[in-house]
């Protein structure tokens, strides 16, 4: 069996906020690769993770279409395949080097015209002189730039640059092409023909990674989508899978943006005898898996002693929308608070589709809310890849089993 076009194992990407941080930590980063220390495990002040712990393949022919919300890491990723950035954790092995369309323009000289811009990303592609002489007027006419072909490429516009690139680059078979959204400012016209022009692609061999926001695109080339949440890889499958929980996970339900729960009014934040500190996940599992179990620490301080609280937690989604709840009255579970301390709180059935959910927290006496704070936790629900959860939550189920009795002959004459 041949190897796969692109093998991702384990990757993860942190940048700095700061260039000053970034220079001093990549330098101490080098100097621990180079003397074979282990990575740094914990994040210095001012990074952050722009991809963690992602795993996947892509092989030769297929088309693997990355969606997800803005700054979900999917330009990152491409970089990365593409081997503009480095990765910190993890690896990524590629068959051969990728024809990247990832900036507009990026690969055009401004000064030439759309011609010699033509030569010089055949001869980039390998192609002689002769090769390009035979492929230039079949270039001109899929980019559609007959009139302007022979102009300088500074007089395009956003979308006559990314039709004379795309022509240009995609001109010959090759065996990885990265593409980021580049197809968005062209018209209908020139996106169905790139989108049949990747199909083509396809059936010759070339691997695809593609960028876009847009389903009807992704639907047109992708085999299998990935799904992009906050730098997780939150599901991978096929696209009307991952389409549908892409929507629910920022708060829809469907492609016509149908809001996936009711649009309640949070509480407003208060603290009445008793303030909410903080809420944290317990154990070392940074994503939450449905079906599984989520153990979290509420933080609080109290001026007094109280006690028959009932703890309440609010699952929003990226959206703003209240999609589940938890209240410990309700379960039989009374609490109580005296200074400062925290309360543990286990779920052991965690019933939400896959997602990223905002957790809320409150504290309530009878009918009254003492407390309450948004936005105390942020929680990624992922799934294993084994079950395909469906809608917006996974309820708990319990099958007992049954004596079946089979029918005889003289109960069925009975019944006839």
């Amino acid at each position: 069996m041949p190897p796969p076009a692109i093998q991702v194992e384990d990757l993860s990407k942190k940048f700095n906020r700061s260039m000053a941080g970034a220079v001093w930590l990549g330098l101490k980063d080098g100097l621990r690769r180079r003397f074979g220390m282990k990575p740094r495990a914990e994040l210095a002040p001012g990074e952050f993770w722009a991809l963690r712990d992602l795993s996947f393949r892509v092989e030769r022919g297929e088309c693997l279409g990355v969606i997800g919300p803005n700054g979900a890491g999917k330009t990152t990723l491409l970089k990365l395949i593409n081997h503009d950035l480095r990765p910190d954790r993890g690896r990524i092995v590629t068959v051969a080097p990728a024809k990247s369309l990832i900036r507009i323009g990026s690969g055009l000289q401004p000064l030439l015209s759309g011609r010699e811009n033509i030569y010089i990303q055949c001869a980039q592609l390998g192609l002689s002189k002769p090769q390009t002489d035979a492929q230039v007027e079949l270039i001109v006419e899929f980019a559609g730039l007959k009139e302007a072909i022979d102009a300088p490429v500074k007089t395009y516009s956003d979308g006559m640059y990314a039709r004379l690139e795309f022509a240009a680059a995609t001109c010959v078979p090759m065996d990885l092409l990265l593409i980021d959204e580049v197809l968005a400012v062209g018209d209908i016209a020139f996106q169905l023909r790139c989108l049949e022009h990747i199909n083509e692609l396809k059936r010759a061999g070339t691997a695809v990674v593609f960028v876009s926001h847009s389903e009807m695109n992704i639907r047109q080339v992708a085999d299998r989508c990935l799904l992009l949440f906050d730098g997780r890889q939150l599901a991978l499958g096929e696209p009307e899978r991952l389409f549908a929980q892409y929507y629910t996970a920022v708060g829809y339900r469907n492609r016509q943006l149908a809001a996936a729960g009711g649009s309640v009014t949070p509480p407003e934040e208060r603290a009445d005898g008793i303030a909410i500190t903080g809420l944290q996940r317990v154990g070392e599992e940074e994503t939450a898996k449905v079906g599984g179990t989520l153990d979290l620490e509420l933080s609080c301080r109290a001026e007094r002693p109280l006690d028959d609280l009932a703890v309440i937690l609010h699952f929003w989604t990226a959206g703003g929308l209240l999609l589940a709840s938890v209240d410990s009255a309700r379960a039989g579970q009374p609490a109580t608070a005296s200074g400062t301390g925290t309360l543990r709180l286990q779920l052991p059935f965690l019933g939400l589709a896959p997602g990223v959910y905002r957790i809320a927290a409150g504290l309530r006496q009878g009918d009254r809310l003492l407390a309450y704070r948004a936005n105390l936790l942020e929680v990624i629900v992922t799934d294993d890849g084994k079950a395909k959860p469906a809608g917006l939550a996974v309820l708990p189920v319990v099958v007992e089993p049954r004596e079946h009795r089979r029918m005889g002959r003289g109960a069925a004459e009975t019944h006839r």
